[in-house]
């Protein structure tokens, strides 16, 4: 059984060199070392002494000192590291290392967390961690750690609410869900109506009897279990300028009304909700020349280097997962993006996307990226993907009714306006779902300047 569970250990590590950020496992996997660590008891949050990398012998493996420290905390508890820029020398390895599952957080080096100083890590959740620090011999060694802290929501952190648009009478119902590596592309693969990819057969048909179809595109890889995943091929390439023109032809042949993104996150069992997305002009070489984004920034209508945000019910989402007892670790990331990587253009892809519809007065209610972590199963990664599409589903059913449509016959009309004059004139009071429906420019009160908008969607429809 122990030899089982090893070469299984091993082929999910080989997986990593093509994934979120492509550059190997951490050291200690290859060096199996043996005695023990330097050992610091720890409480979060805390401070680092920047001297620390004095007290530690290093183990020397090709051409790099390998400094290994391992921390004890007090409980089992979520926390991140603060990382500083200054700090990482040109060829600086940082990894944290999960000793209770074996999994790890990283790798980070310089252009990883270029332009961003302070860095916050990816989170962890555990008591014992060893951190791998790998520097090429002969340069002076520096300890990147500032400290280790709790997870802590932004101040001006907003959860965005969907936009209710003055839609047609034809509303779509598809939702999209994009992946990558696995097991982020096989948590969705049911959701293919690719035959060749999905020879079990589509399962998105009105799912779960929702009303949705759930449509899914990502790259396949020989073996599934690749030992180097390299590029792929199918709907989807880990490649910018595929990605870009093969996404914007998906989403104008479906017209989502609510888009999921993943890939592979953490070498762990996290399922991370990005918050946020840049326009960035730094980005990690895919595998095809040019191997940066053409454009790059790829949105030439947003600021470089600016942000915009996932809409996901991001909150109900951690919470519905963690309640699933599913084992993973689910949290919100707040800071620093998704990676610079494919993860972060696609989700990028995805919440531009939306800003378009929104624009345009189109229903796209909801739209975020997910990282799925490395060591999830792909049946639960399955798993998790589907409460996750239940809390998105749950924000479309309440934003996509036809507003005006006060009497629900799917059409706006006369009758409508009629039941609203009623009630502003108080003979018969609309229930609250009339209301809502009734309101259409949201200012929580039924009034003459409703009536208004409705007779333009009116005469907009004749």
């Amino acid at each position: 059984m122990m030899k089982k569970s090893l070469i299984i250990f091993i082929l999910i590590f080989k997986i990593l060199p093509a994934q979120e950020l492509p550059y190997g496992v951490p050291n200690y996997f290859e060096l199996s070392p043996t005695g023990s660590f330097y050992k610091i008891n720890l409480s979060v949050p805390s401070l680092f002494p920047n001297d620390i990398l004095n007290l530690i012998e290093p183990i020397h493996f090709k051409s790099h000192k390998i400094y290994f420290l391992e921390l004890k905390l007090e409980k089992v508890e979520a926390f991140h590291f603060e990382l500083i820029n200054s700090l990482f020398s040109e060829n600086l390895t940082l990894n944290f290392i999960d000793l209770n599952t074996t999994g790890w957080v990283g790798p980070y080096t310089k252009n990883i967390i270029v332009n961003n100083s302070p860095f916050i890590s990816g989170q962890m959740k555990t008591d014992r961690i060893l951190i791998e620090i790998s520097i090429p011999i002969g340069q002076e060694p520096k300890f990147p750690i500032q400290k280790i802290l709790h997870p802590k929501r932004p101040k001006h952190f907003e959860q965005p609410i969907p936009i209710r648009t003055l839609r047609s009478r034809e509303s779509n119902n598809k939702i999209l869900l994009c992946g990558y590596w696995p097991p982020s592309n096989e948590c969705i693969r049911p959701f293919s109506r690719n035959e060749l990819f999905n020879p079990n057969g589509w399962i998105g048909e009105n799912w779960e009897d929702s009303g949705y179809d759930i449509v899914s595109f990502f790259p396949n890889f020989t073996p599934p279990d690749c030992d180097n995943c390299g590029q792929g091929n199918g709907d989807l390439e880990v490649d910018y300028q595929d990605t870009s023109d093969d996404w914007w032809n998906i989403v104008d042949s479906i017209n989502p009304i609510a888009i999921i993104t993943f890939s592979r996150g953490y070498i762990d069992y996290s399922w991370e909700m990005e918050w946020k997305y840049y326009n960035s002009i730094n980005w990690v070489p895919d595998f095809t020349p040019p191997t940066l984004p053409t454009p790059s920034p790829p949105d030439s209508t947003w600021p470089t280097n600016s942000p915009r945000f996932s809409s996901l019910p991001l909150d109900s989402i951690v919470a519905a997962i963690d309640s699933a007892n599913l084992g993973l670790n689910p949290y919100i990331d707040y800071s620093n993006g998704a990676g610079n990587y494919l993860s972060e253009f696609l989700g990028y892809h995805g919440v531009w996307y939306k800003a378009q519809m929104d624009s345009a007065d189109v229903p796209c209610y909801t739209v975020g990226h997910v990282h799925v972590g490395g060591l999830i199963g792909w049946e639960t990664a399955h798993e998790a993907a589907k409460i996750t599409l239940r809390e998105v589903i749950k924000v479309v059913d309440e934003f996509k009714d036809l507003p005006g449509d006060v009497n629900e016959d799917g059409v706006v009309s006369i009758m409508d306006m009629l039941l609203i004059i009623s009630h502003i004139l108080g003979y018969n009071i609309l229930s609250e779902n009339e209301e809502v429906l009734a309101d259409i420019n949201i200012d929580s009160v039924i009034d003459i300047y409703d009536l208004m908008l409705i007779s333009n969607i009116i005469l907009d429809f004749n």
